[in-house]
């Protein structure tokens, strides 16, 4: 069952970011850690969506298509901030296939680079959800 409210899936998000700092930590070159930072960035751009009242997909590829759950928070990919691109290859690169990998391929990244930066990422992402105003009911 999905989470109901912003509050709910920043608990999501930060337990995956846990997830994802452990097994990090366990196996330093495990794409695994990779896999699960992007779902903490997934869960914390659906509570900002959440405390906006705007409507995200929860289920099949659309629900985790971090570009597309980027674009409709109304981000561009300047705001990440991010001139060694730890931050965008999660919105741009990211993907649930990653489950079936081995490893992280040619990409020129340090996991260990890419799971802080997915950890910045969450935080920012979080912080604008702590400053969203909801929209009122009509």
């Amino acid at each position: 069952m999905s989470p109901t409210d912003a509050q709910s899936w920043i608990a999501v998000a930060n337990k995956r970011g846990a997830d994802a700092q452990a097994i990090y930590k366990e196996h330093p070159n495990s794409i695994g850690s990779v896999y699960m930072a992007g779902y903490a960035i997934e869960c914390s751009l659906k509570a900002l969506l959440q405390s906006r009242g705007t409507p995200f997909p929860t289920h099949g590829s659309d629900g985790h298509n971090l570009l597309s759950l980027w674009k409709t928070s109304r981000f561009n990919l300047s705001d990440l901030n991010d001139p060694n691109g730890n931050k965008a290859f999660f919105i741009k690169q990211w993907d649930t296939k990653f489950r079936y990998e081995s490893d992280i391929g040619n990409l020129d990244l340090d996991l260990g680079d890419l799971i802080k930066g997915a950890m910045e990422l969450t935080g920012w992402i979080q912080t604008r959800v702590r400053r969203s105003k909801p929209r009122k009911k009509k």
